[in-house]
């Protein structure tokens, strides 16, 4: 993904940069030819400029599968001219574990007993405004707490 960010998925760790490096020649008699011709257009460099490009997106996924990664954030290219015959395609970005986002549900509920609560005198005086309601089970002995026979 060319993005740094997957909706609905959360980034649990990033585990470093990944680059995939691939030089392509070129076909050196159509180059010779096309010099010939005045440098006119090769109708095949955009489909080998694709092709290329798909290429090294592969080996950048094996690359990050190879470090654990489940997927690559921040995902750019890079081409450049080595020369009069070779080309560079560089596809590089961030490998990263990622995981579906668990949904902040609220029990419909807990915004009142969090209002009938924030002003009770008993959670008031506790240390650092934080004691249980009224209306919390007692946990504290092993004969009131469920046992799920």
């Amino acid at each position: 993904m060319t993005t740094d960010q997957l909706p609905g998925y959360e980034i649990r760790q990033i585990l470093g940069e990944v680059v995939s490096s691939m030089a392509r020649t070129r076909n050196p008699y159509r180059e010779g030819v096309k010099n010939l011709r005045g440098g006119a257009y090769d109708p095949m460099a955009p489909d080998n400029l694709t092709r290329w490009r798909t290429d090294s997106v592969a080996r950048l996924g094996e690359e990050a599968q190879r470090l654990g990664a489940n997927a690559v954030i921040g995902m750019r290219f890079d081409s450049r001219d080595c020369g009069e015959m070779w080309m560079e395609i560089c596809a590089y970005g961030t490998a990263v574990i990622v995981a579906p986002k668990m949904p902040d549900v609220m029990p419909p509920d807990q915004p009142m007993i969090a209002a009938e609560t924030a002003h009770d005198p008993e959670i008031a005086s506790a240390p650092g405004g934080i004691a249980e309601p009224a209306s919390a089970p007692n946990l504290s002995s092993a004969a009131e707490t469920p046992t799920g026979t």
